[in-house]
């Protein structure tokens, strides 16, 4: 029997102004978007985004045993991430959480592009494959 797939609600827009306000701005942090949330990557790494209501944050292992562990599904624990306390949603306090899930993300190892070996770009740092090789119009050269 298939399970039900849980019922996924927009980010507010006052908690996407926070996460935005709180973002930290460097030029390589790369914003995208994941599951239609906003999130946060250095070096391929995510270490921060949004899911609801909730913000969640990348975490070394002691602040990941002080703090509650983000759930996208009860019961279905995300790895490193927990949970920013709703008392810490406000940009100030917030800004410190995207700072410390920054440093431990620098501390991972950098994700590689599967095509080239290489780090990955951020997001909008170059032409799609297809647009840089001249794949990219419907119409042949020639015109037809």
């Amino acid at each position: 029997m298939p399970r039900d797939m849980p019922k996924f609600t927009k980010t507010p827009p006052a908690v996407i102004a926070a996460f935005d306000a709180a973002s930290p701005s460097r030029k390589d942090i790369a914003r995208k978007t994941m599951f239609s949330y906003p999130a946060l990557f250095v070096n391929g790494n995510m270490f921060a985004f949004t899911f609801g209501p909730k913000i969640a944050v990348r975490a070394d292992e002691a602040t990941r045993a002080k703090f509650k562990r983000f759930e996208p599904m009860p019961g279905r624990p995300m790895g490193e991430y927990v949970e920013v306390p709703a008392r810490d949603m406000k940009v100030a306090a917030l800004k410190k959480w995207m700072a410390d899930a920054l440093a431990y993300a620098e501390s991972l190892p950098a994700k590689t592009s599967p095509a080239t070996g290489g780090p990955k770009r951020a997001a909008g740092s170059g032409r799609s494959r297809s647009r840089a090789q001249g794949r990219g119009t419907s119409r042949s050269r020639s015109g037809r």
